[in-house]
């Protein structure tokens, strides 16, 4: 048998474009014998190959520096792809007026990164498949299920949040009456506390205040998602200090807590009631009454003794000064006391009481009450939820008796009205033209509240007002006269004496005064010379009306509608001697760091 030669076929080269291109040039092909001549000969035989490489190569052409370009710079696109990524979900989850750009960087990242996987395909398919890339992909499938356990634990914590008190005495922990308010609340509420930064703050009670006020203040906002709280420096954010106080100098609203209705927009003001703030959570219960309109300080107006008729429509009345209390969101009662009667009382939850122009005497007992009441005491002796407050509308005529009872609280009446020749009403020569206030320490909130200063305030026949003679109270005039005016007692007579031994008495005088008192258990007290600047014929004159509803809101601004006992602090040492000690501390030095080293060693045991 003759054996036959077969030529083997001819080296196309490696399938895959790179590895063909790094490889060795293909040995040329043996030459053919030339074709047969002669007129039977067709043309020469190309060879399917031949064609379908010379079809192909305008395609190639165009791919093949592109997909070179990725091979050469595949690691740096893939990092560049991880980054687009990872930083597009960061701008999608926390900026959320960026989110078109992070959906955008998102998408050029995972094309950078499909673009390098499909170039790659063999390398990415060899590394999932080996055993290294199944440990790998093992390893991302239990760190993804680990991040959404994580997730999924956060978003159950932070829409079921407990918070666990473990002091002795329940320190950080309102009590039922606070967290019934907070979880029946229908409005969203803010409170905005005032203070300098602690920085700048040289004092320490401030500072030691602040953190009782903040700490506070998260409290409620763990209770309720309807309470929000922000803590605000009145020097770096004056146009907040504006919102609530106008124009007030913002040294004026340090300490300060606003408390407010972001629905109506009602709001009250909260100030530090002792060096420590002991009543803090009450004084926020009573700020989320007021702005929720669920409860009201009372003002009751004194009867029985001729008083001025908080119902009276007629030029004497008083039903303006009511309308005006109420629309301050405060309940106004009418408190009847019988002349006859000797059992009598202010009720408990009398926040102020007014005692407007008496005509008749004040019986003993009534007087009693009202001491009681100012001392902050009840009938019986026992001690009243909170102090109130009085204000007293004098009349040049005013009872000995109800002078008697104020000379008591160190504050005395004189007789005869006030002619002022330089701030007389022209053609009214009796009635005042106050434009002298006093705008300093604690009266700022009467005569300038939220940085506007009063207007002209019009008294017709005002007693004067002269300050007490003890030091255990402090008198803040409101207004003066100026010093061209006199004391006449003769109601009858407008042009004053000058000279000789019945010359009437020279000013400046004081129509109007706040009595302050050192002792925190005694009452504050606003006396003021007239009755009839408030009545409804006088109510709408100048600004009478405005310094009477700052000195009401001054006087119950303290008030507190609810009676919740401050936390006791209890001091918890833990006593050891000196081997108790070094056991304690060489334990927690050491005991961890053992732990963890007996457990890699039975790992490196079990593995070894």
């Amino acid at each position: 048998m003759t054996a036959s030669y077969t030529p083997p076929p001819p080296d196309e080269g490696p399938r895959d474009w790179r590895r063909r291109r790094r490889g060795r040039p293909p040995a040329p092909p043996a030459a053919a014998p030339p074709p047969p001549a002669g007129p039977e000969a067709g043309p020469p035989d190309t060879g399917p190959g031949d064609g379908a490489e010379r079809l192909s190569r305008p395609l190639s052409s165009l791919l093949e520096p592109a997909l070179d370009a990725v091979g050469l710079f595949g690691a740096p696109l893939a990092v560049a792809g991880i980054l687009g990524v990872v930083t597009g979900i960061v701008v999608v989850a926390f900026v959320e007026s960026m989110r078109l750009y992070g959906y955008i960087d998102i998408a050029l990242g995972g094309a950078l990164l499909a673009l390098v996987g499909v170039v790659f395909l063999s390398s990415v398919l060899a590394a999932f498949l080996s055993r290294t890339g199944r440990y790998g992909i093992n390893t991302l499938i239990l760190l993804a299920a680990f991040t959404g356990i994580v997730v999924v634990l956060n978003v159950l914590s932070f829409e079921n949040s407990s918070r666990l008190d473990v002091t002795a005495t329940n320190q950080f922990s309102l009590s039922t009456r606070t967290q019934a308010l907070l979880d029946g609340l229908e409005s969203d509420i803010r409170a905005t506390a005032f203070y300098k930064d602690l920085a700048l703050s040289a004092d320490a009670g401030v500072a030691a205040r602040r953190d009782r006020v903040v700490e506070t203040l998260e409290e409620f906002a763990a209770r309720s998602s309807r309470f929000a709280y922000r803590i605000v420096d009145p020097d770096l954010e004056p146009e907040v200090v504006a919102e609530y106080f106008g124009g007030r100098p913002t040294g004026f609203v340090s300490e300060t807590v606003v408390v407010e209705n972001r629905d109506n927009g009602q709001f009250d003001v909260l100030q530090p009631t002792d060096p420590t703030y002991a009543q803090l959570e009450q004084d926020l219960v009573t700020g989320l009454y007021v702005a929720t309109g669920q409860e009201q300080k009372a003002v009751y107006f004194l009867a029985g003794h001729g008083e001025r008729s908080i119902s009276g429509a007629g030029a004497d009345g008083y039903a303006a000064l009511r309308d005006g209390l109420e629309q301050e969101n405060y309940r106004v009662e009418s408190l009847i006391w019988s002349v006859a009667s000797d059992e009598v009382a202010v009720p408990d939850d009398a926040a102020l009481v007014v005692i407007a122009g008496p005509a008749s005497d004040l019986p003993d007992s009534h007087a009693m009450a009202l001491d009681f009441y100012l001392l902050g005491r009840n009938a019986d002796g026992t001690s009243r939820r909170e102090n109130g407050s009085l204000i007293f509308l004098a009349e040049p005529d005013t009872p000995e008796s109800f002078r008697q009872f104020l000379a008591l609280w160190g504050i005395l009446l004189s007789p005869g009205y006030i002619r002022d020749l330089d701030g007389a009403v022209p053609g009214l020569p009796q009635t005042l033209n106050l434009v002298a206030f006093n705008p300093s320490g604690n009266t700022l909130d009467i005569v300038a509240p939220r940085g506007q200063r009063l207007q002209s305030v019009f008294m017709p026949g005002a007693a004067a007002i002269r300050p007490p003679a003890d030091d255990r109270r402090t008198p803040l005039p409101l207004a003066v006269t100026s010093p061209n005016s006199f004391l006449i007692e003769d109601p009858g007579r407008t042009e004053p004496v000058t000279e000789g031994a019945d010359a009437d008495l020279p000013g400046p005088f004081v129509p109007a005064m706040l009595t302050q008192s050192g002792d925190e258990a005694v009452s504050d007290i606003v006396v003021f010379g007239d009755s009839d600047f408030l009545s409804n014929s006088n109510y709408g004159r100048g600004s009478g009306a405005d310094l009477f509803l700052n000195s009401a809101n001054f006087l119950m601004g303290d008030y507190s509608l609810v009676s919740i006992r401050p936390k006791t602090l209890a001091f918890r040492e833990l006593n050891l001697d000196s081997n108790e000690y070094d056991f304690v501390r060489f334990a927690s030095w050491l005991f961890l760091p053992g732990v963890m080293a007996l457990a890699a060693a039975a790992v490196w045991w079990v593995r070894r």
